[in-house]
């Protein structure tokens, strides 16, 4: 009598601990231990080829476009490098302007472009006003408030006009050009023939 009656308590307590020593055995096979390796700050994190991408404003109208060769974007980084890009900048869905260079390095928090080597930028003929077009070695780019300004030499093409000078800005949204220094130009009004 007495073997029975361990034996009604005996099996669930048994099958209690087989269970529990096997929950944790699959507990401890299960656990994948992650260990962080940090990348190398002089091989890029991400790279691409041919690479191309648009942004539309709140009514779905084409923005602004970006097209490049290649993109890479290295660890820790906010900084986008790419190889022969080309920036179009729309406005009411027509092409406002664009710029291309050999390089460029576009900021992701300030949406700013900073185009090296070779850089051209070249304004369309709209509301009356002639086509620009300038070309320097270096030009930053403000996506969000569309202007430009370089630092160095540039060299412009505005209608007939043409010139050279150290420095500008361009300001599309007023419609201006500031030439600071050292300006060589000849000025063509078409109101004076």
């Amino acid at each position: 009598m007495t073997g029975k009656r361990y034996a009604g308590w005996l099996f669930p307590l048994v099958l209690a601990l087989g269970l529990g020593g096997l929950s944790a055995w699959l507990d401890r096979i299960s656990t994948v231990t992650v260990e962080e390796t940090a990348l190398n700050p002089n091989e890029p994190q991400y790279a691409m080829e041919g690479i191309s991408g648009s942004r539309f404003d709140k009514q779905g109208a084409l923005q602004d476009r970006l097209d490049a060769q290649s993109a890479r974007q290295f660890p820790d980084s906010k900084e986008v490098v790419f190889r022969r890009p080309l920036l179009q900048v729309y406005a009411e869905g027509k092409k406002a302007y664009q710029v291309g260079s050999e390089e460029a390095r576009y900021d992701t928090g300030s949406r700013q472009i900073l185009f090296e080597k070779q850089v051209v930028l070249n304004k369309e003929a709209a509301d009356g006003k002639p086509a620009g077009r300038m070309a320097a070695d270096n030009l930053t780019v403000d996506t969000v408030s569309k202007t430009a300004a370089a630092a160095g030499p540039v060299r412009f093409d505005y209608g007939a006009s043409q010139g050279t000078a150290d420095g500008m800005t361009y300001d599309y949204n007023r419609g201006l050009l500031r030439l600071p220094s050292r300006v060589k130009a000849t000025l063509y009004d078409p109101q004076n023939p």
